[in-house]
């Protein structure tokens, strides 16, 4: 019962606080909905055990959900391990735990990621976690920075990896309308495989691993940039599919208009092919330059790198290979697309046309939504005594946003 009535005071506060903070107008595009839960709740292994019972476990829950954090004192480890999967069975949400002695074991491998102290209580949480650290404020840093980095990363690679294949694919696609699904490919076969294996596979990767959405600095400095990864924002419905059509429209290019320009023309099929394949080269490798958050020289490296590869791997392979695929052989084709103006021509249109949609889209979500991490870039460009001053003030629009329920 006295649950119960906490409970009901609790959500006639949030209400109050909630209508109050929209008032003031504190959802600004600096800030973000800042409406954070204001009080705590401390409970002991006795009064969680009751807590926990069929009965007032989902009003315990959502007594947890109005707090800003919950302390549970003297609980057993079985208690520790049940809190973790409670929360994540009825909330639906991702777990972290931290421990680091042996009645932390069965908290640490319940939840989702599990992260172990090394110190004077044995090695059994490190054993059991999927991070280990060795002091404790090492967590901010492990969270705030490589958390975020490795999120943004992933998701960012993911999609990159589902965007570039279809893009490259579909190329084939449309052609089997002019060809009669024979299932015949203009692009010879051994630089379709070394397209994904050796021509392509170096930038992602790098991408996956080097790239930086926001500097360490500024992603200790505000903490709720952290918050994009809590809330999924990195990986999308809406961002997988836009890089999807973005895909099926830059396959529609690089096809059409290197096939209109030879159309009528006497060339073979591999001769039609190979701007296609050099123009797809471009576009993908010059999508990921767009989406790069952070250049370094590695960066530089690889990108030019893979683009020397293609065409040192395809003047070789045109001046070696005499009668490979009878009777359309590819001997000498990528030098004579070489000595052509109209190659070089085509390479450069296509590849704009190709691009366009994706940097417009970049510049006016810049311009006109610019998001936290992107005005947190703008700040990382700033002279540091000004940089310092304006991070202030981030914090103080904050901070302002969030007084009036710490009032109430």
């Amino acid at each position: 019962m006295r649950l119960e009535d906490t409970l009901g005071e609790v959500r006639r506060g949030t209400l109050s606080s909630r209508a109050d903070h929209q008032f003031r107008g504190c959802n600004s595009a600096f800030t973000g909905p800042l409406m954070e839960p204001t009080i705590g709740l401390v409970i002991d292994g006795p009064t969680l055990s009751m807590a926990m019972s069929e009965e007032l476990v989902d009003q315990f829950v959502e007594l947890c959900k109005y707090c800003r954090a919950v302390l549970c004192c003297r609980v057993t480890p079985l208690q520790k391990s049940a809190v973790v999967k409670i929360i994540r069975q009825k909330l639906r949400v991702m777990t972290l735990a931290v421990g680091d002695g042996a009645n932390d074991v069965n908290m640490i491998q319940a939840a989702d990621v599990g992260i172990g102290v090394s110190g004077q209580e044995g090695m059994q949480a490190v054993m059991a976690s999927d991070f280990a650290i060795t002091r404790f404020k090492h967590l901010q840093r492990l969270l705030l920075v490589h958390g975020h980095w490795c999120y943004s990363r992933l998701a960012n690679m993911v999609i990159y990896f589902f965007y570039k294949n279809v893009a490259y694919v579909n190329l084939l696609f449309w052609y089997q309308f002019f060809c009669g699904f024979s299932a015949t490919a203009m692009i010879d076969y051994w630089l379709m495989i070394f397209f994904n294996l050796f021509f392509t596979s170096a930038p992602p990767i790098m991408f996956g691993i080097v790239d930086k959405e926001v500097s360490d600095t500024m992603l200790l400095s505000l903490p709720e940039l952290y918050k994009r990864g809590q809330h999924s924002e990195g990986y999308r419905r809406s961002t997988f599919w836009i890089a999807i059509l973005d895909a099926f429209y830059q396959s529609l290019v690089c096809f059409f208009i290197p096939y209109w320009t030879y159309n009528g023309s006497d060339i073979g099929i591999f001769a039609f092919g190979t701007p296609m394949n050099t123009v797809s080269l471009f576009t993908i490798i010059l999508h990921l330059a767009i989406e790069i958050k952070s250049w370094t020289v590695v960066h530089w490296i690889i990108m030019i790198g893979s683009v020397l590869v293609y065409f040192i791997v395809c003047l070789a392979y045109s001046a070696i290979c005499v009668s490979c695929n009878p009777p359309s052989d590819p001997y000498w084709i990528m030098h004579k697309q070489m000595a052509d103006p109209m190659f070089y021509l085509v390479c450069i249109l296509t590849t704009v046309v190709a691009l366009l949609p994706r940097y417009t889209l970049h510049v006016l979500r810049g311009t006109l939504a610019p998001s936290l991490h992107l005005r947190a870039r703008e700040l990382e460009r700033l002279p540091p005594s000004y940089r310092e001053q304006r991070i202030r003030e981030w914090r103080g629009l904050r901070d302002t946003c969030i007084s009036p329920s710490l009032r109430s």
